[in-house]
């Protein structure tokens, strides 16, 4: 017994918390952990494995009776048997001195000094000690239904996950509630052969960085909180929810490239560059990353900035080899693009036109807002400028009449109207609409079975940032 309560003292593992106790069998928990011995493996390291023995029980006897027979044999009369439980208390341990075996008794009746009785004291009070606290963390344990265990298993299958392009796929659709289209991971891999030790930074002497979905490539969601809002993750202060951004540019202009889509469901149309602290118009820039860059780079070309001119021709040339290699389109309207500008059933603050199932027959899908684009923004802009409550008051109930009009039109299932709003509130950065935006959005796009714009769009209004550090990490 002593043996072992030693080895426990000088065991330098932390002690677990739950004490003797613990349930946890995993060898990653118990190699950090020592945990106290319990009274029978204490026991059973200076001894044999107690045996059952069986007891025969007499009947009782006067006391001139015991007196008369104590030296007498046992005998072997058909009485029950009783078999002894090796698990006893220590309040029971004088009672057992009686129906124990010869080994028992010699090992019971050996001398305990002053300094084994001590460490037993204080193991005692160490266990007491630990084991306050153990309801509370078996209560905490079953209400996260997670072992220690499991959230190591846990963490390490995330880390493996996202060690293939299927799982980093999957990441992506889950967080961000869109799919990323292929030639998003071959401009990675285009930008891993350039600079393989950082290739977020591969674009760096031309201004840009890779952001957003890029992210999980690079592997920087492993250490996340598991409540982050990845849907607001480098979203821009004017960014629709169809857009996704995955290049960042000047951060004293808020530039950006991000792909468009008319629908979660779909692959992206193209891709568009937009200036957040300066407007919420959108440009096209070509039906694939490997366009909006080169693109990009011609605009550079016309910028005169001598240090950024040098890595221009170097990085267009590789850009140019990869896209031809993967035959890639580098045109800046490509068929599917010309086609879409056939379905805008409105021009909206943003340039980019709006796309929804419209019937030419029975009108139905959109109609045009109470005000024109023009009359809308002046109204939008004196509602922003309001210095005073009663202004502020006074320019809400002007454009009340706006905002039931697009209600009616969603009842009458022309839900084009109040994404059009949204997207006009949003494009001219008026804040006080934050909840008018977010009702209207994400009510239309539900009925257009669009529900991840309208998660992300309540996302966004609930925490729209301004400026260009707009990492989540």
């Amino acid at each position: 017994m002593d043996s072992l309560y030693e080895k426990y003292q000088k065991d330098i593992r932390m002690p677990c918390k739950y004490g003797a106790k613990c349930y946890q069998k995993n060898p990653v928990h118990c190699g950090k952990y020592k945990h106290p011995p319990t009274k029978n493996k204490a026991s059973q390291g200076d001894r044999q494995p107690r045996k059952k023995i069986k007891l025969q029980v007499k009947a009782p006897t006067t006391q001139n009776d015991s007196d008369s027979d104590s030296n007498a044999e046992p005998s072997n009369s058909n009485l029950p048997e009783k078999v002894v439980n090796n698990d006893v208390s220590e309040s029971d341990e004088d009672s057992m001195n009686n129906y124990v075996s010869e080994s028992d008794e010699e090992a019971m009746n050996k001398d305990v000094s002053d300094e084994d009785t001590n460490k037993m004291n204080m193991l005692k009070s160490d266990e007491e000690t630990e084991n306050k606290y153990t309801s509370e963390l078996n209560e905490e344990n079953k209400k996260n239904d997670v072992s220690e265990s499991d959230e190591e298993t846990d963490e390490a299958s995330m880390k493996t996950a996202l060690l293939n392009d299927k799982n980093e796929a999957t990441f992506i659709k889950k967080h961000f509630l869109t799919d990323m289209p292929q030639d998003f991971y071959q401009f990675w891999d285009f930008c891993r052969n350039i600079k393989p030790e950082n290739p977020r930074e591969a674009l760096k002497p031309i201004g840009l960085f890779l952001v957003g979905p890029f992210d999980v490539l690079a592997g920087k969601f492993w250490d996340a909180e598991p409540d982050s809002d990845f849907l607001i993750h480098w979203r821009y202060f004017r960014d629709p929810p169809e857009l996704q951004t995955v290049l960042k540019g000047d951060a004293s202009t808020g530039y950006h490239i991000g792909y468009f889509r008319d629908s979660p469901d779909e692959n992206p149309v193209f891709l568009v560059n937009n200036q957040a602290n300066k407007d919420g118009i959108l440009h096209q820039m070509g039906s694939n990353i490997f366009a909006a860059v080169n693109f990009y780079l011609e605009d550079l070309k016309k910028s005169g900035d001598p240090f950024k001119k040098m890595y221009i021709g170097k990085i267009q040339s590789a850009l140019k080899s990869e896209a031809d290699k993967l035959k890639i389109d580098l045109s800046k309207k490509t068929p599917s693009m010309v086609a879409r500008e056939k379905k805008i059933v409105t021009r909206t603050f943003n340039k980019i036109g709006l796309v929804v199932p419209y019937d030419k027959k029975t009108e139905q899908g959109y109609r045009a807002l109470a005000l024109n684009n023009k009359d809308l923004n002046t109204l939008f802009t004196k509602l922003q400028n309001s210095k005073t409550e009663e202004e502020k008051e006074k320019y809400l109930s002007e454009l009340q009449p706006v905002l039931t009009y697009a209600s009616i039109a969603t009842d009458e299932c022309d839900f084009g109207t109040g994404i059009e709003l949204g997207w006009n509130i949003i494009s001219h950065g008026v804040e006080c609409l934050n909840f008018s935006a977010s009702r209207f959005l994400k009510l239309n796009y539900e009925l257009l079975k669009r529900e991840a714009f309208g998660q992300i769009a309540v996302a966004h209004m609930k925490n729209r940032r301004k400026g260009s550090n707009l990492s989540i990490l």
